[in-house]
């Protein structure tokens, strides 16, 4: 990995992140009264599942509209199944609500990364 490509990753996720936090910190811990650090755990989580699996896998090699619907399934998953472990019952609708979302802001996100980032990819 060069010089270039991780300051490539670190705008990325700089990137994702601002859609990402925002996103779980009002919803979950304002909202749903999720605690700030759960939150974060899981955003930090979501962050970092759905940018490898997500972005670096599935967007490169077959487009945004499956990208994100990959990252719409991701993140309920991670975000029900995080909540739950994590001692929230009954959060359905929070892990719903939380990535629908992400996933709005996720599209645009994509976007950008077909653009700037995969350029040399033609999705």
């Amino acid at each position: 990995m060069n010089e270039n490509s991780i300051v490539n990753h670190g705008i990325s996720l700089a990137l994702k992140a601002g859609v990402i936090f925002p996103i779980v910190w009002i919803v979950l811990s304002l909202i749903y009264g999720v605690s700030f650090f759960h939150s974060t755990l899981l955003g930090i989580a979501l962050l970092l599942v759905s940018y490898v699996a997500g972005d670096m896998m599935v967007l490169p090699k077959m487009g945004n509209g499956a990208a994100t619907f990959g990252d719409l399934i991701i993140g309920f998953l991670l975000l029900w199944g995080g909540l739950h472990l994590l001692g929230y019952d009954n959060s359905f609708g929070e892990a719903l609500l939380t990535s629908a979302l992400i996933t709005f802001g996720e599209f645009f996100f994509h976007v950008w990364m077909l653009r700037t980032q995969f350029s040399h990819h033609h999705v």
